[in-house]
């Protein structure tokens, strides 16, 4: 009998034990396949589906099979609109250069000076710290002489357009130089008058100068139509936000940098913002064949101003022939211009730069 108690009570010990394991099992702290984390990398609370909300088929884009629904994601607040910015496209470096960039011979500054004859060392022109380059442009251009090859090298010409940049630290200078080499501060802005409606190309809109240009086409203006001659203000200030969405436009429109670059300036490198550049008449070749031109052409200078892009000098300027484009530099330096048949970076180079 004994024996038959202790069997019964180890048997309703052992039933006991099973059924606490059963209910224990129910809390296992490593069962977490759907547990609900409180937040997100992003801060929002994620979105919890039930296996059973999964569709086990994505159907196509042409499918007619009703897609299964799942909560979404509660959306993003819309961010607030911010003006659109004018169309830009980085400055790239041209394709286009005056010549083949030259490749800098692996010489040292020394060695270079070696070469370049004394004689030619005490010119003006000479710069000693360029003298690796005057001997790399002159190895690739062997027919100029030193002095060409000073001035050219000194004007930038041996690099491509648009390297080697300098920003114009004197802004407001008479004779400053802009160019695709030489460029004015973004946030530059001369001090500009109105011109006259009358001397103004029609539907073109109001048209301003620097107050020494402004005078001088006055008078030029004024005297031509004395002779029967018509010689209006066509474009004259563009600031350098407005050349650059023009420039960008050119661009954005299908045509090369190459071509572009060839016929518009980039912000920043155009006469037109220094206030003392104007576009006469009209800016197209028919201009060429208008008396006003023939007149301007031979007198232009006598007032102070240049046609500033002229015809067959187009890898030292960089731009296209412009016979409408016309740039003040006072009647001495225009006049100096006219008689030597430079253009107006070979004079600067030559008689200004120091």
């Amino acid at each position: 009998m004994k024996r038959l108690i202790i069997f019964l009570s180890t048997l309703l010990l052992l039933l006991f034990i099973t059924s606490c394991q059963n209910h224990l099992a129910v809390f296992d702290p490593l069962h977490t396949s759907e547990a609900i984390p409180s937040d997100t990398p992003d801060g929002t609370s994620p979105q919890v589906v039930s296996p059973s909300s999964v569709p086990t088929h994505t159907p196509g884009p042409d499918s007619t099979q009703a897609p299964v629904l799942t909560a979404t994601p509660t959306p993003a607040p819309t961010p607030i609109p911010t003006p659109t910015p004018v169309p830009v496209v980085p400055p790239v470096p041209s394709t286009e250069s005056p010549d083949t960039p030259v490749t800098l011979p692996a010489i040292s500054q020394d060695d270079a000076l070696s070469i370049i004859p004394i004689e030619y060392q005490i010119l003006k022109l000479f710069k000693s710290d360029k003298a690796i380059r005057y001997i790399g442009y002159k190895e690739q251009n062997p027919d100029f002489d030193y002095e060409k090859v000073f001035l050219y090298v000194n004007m930038g010409l041996d690099l491509p357009f648009y390297t080697n940049i300098n920003t114009i630290k004197e802004t407001n200078r008479i004779d400053v130089l802009v160019n695709k080499y030489n460029k004015l501060p973004d946030d530059f802005t001369p001090q500009l008058e109105q011109l006259p409606a009358s001397i103004c190309s029609p539907g073109m809109g109001n048209q301003y100068l620097r107050k020494e240009a402004k005078e001088a086409f006055e008078k030029m203006h004024y005297d031509a139509k004395k002779l029967g001659l018509n010689i209006t203000a066509y474009g004259t200030y563009r600031s350098i936000a407005l050349q650059h969405s023009i420039w960008a436009g050119k661009v954005n429109s299908g045509r090369t940098i190459a071509d572009v670059d060839r016929l518009n300036s980039r912000g920043g490198h155009s006469e037109h913002h220094t206030g003392l550049a104007v576009d006469v008449i009209k800016n197209n070749s028919t201009v060429e064949k208008s008396d006003e031109f023939k007149w301007y052409k031979e007198n232009a200078h006598l007032y102070g101003f240049i046609i500033r892009y002229p015809k067959g000098k187009e890898k030292i300027t960089g731009y296209s022939y412009e016979p409408w484009h016309l740039r003040y530099l006072g009647v001495d330096i225009a006049t100096e211009i006219y008689n030597s048949g430079l253009t107006f970076e070979e004079y600067y180079a030559l008689m200004i730069v120091d």
